[in-house]
């Protein structure tokens, strides 16, 4: 009888060791599982600046692009309305002068 208590003793140890490796094991795949996802949302944080700082710099480009070409056309309307002026200085005083004329 002394011997099962004893196999009985030594199960409850062994079962108690298991429990604890079992429990050290996994405290560290947990610790593992925490240490990976802190390195994948550092990647992917860090993956996302860069694609940030590429739309930045694509958004910024066609900024320029747009500006330029704004200036550009506002520059063409200029262009147009000062040589129409030139072109039509002594018509439009004409105008100008015959409407004064006319009241």
């Amino acid at each position: 009888m002394n011997q099962v208590i004893e196999q009985l003793y030594d199960m409850e140890a062994q079962a108690g060791e298991m429990m604890e490796h079992a429990s050290i094991s996994k405290q560290k795949l947990q610790e593992q599982k925490k240490q990976q996802m802190e390195e994948i949302n550092l990647g992917i944080a860090a993956e996302l600046e860069g694609r940030i700082s590429i739309l930045r710099a694509q958004l910024e480009e066609q900024a320029k692009e747009n500006i330029c070409q704004l200036v550009e056309q506002n520059q063409q309307q200029m262009d147009l309305l000062d040589a129409e002026y030139r072109d039509n200085l002594t018509t439009y005083a004409q105008e100008i002068v015959r409407k004064i004329t006319e009241i």
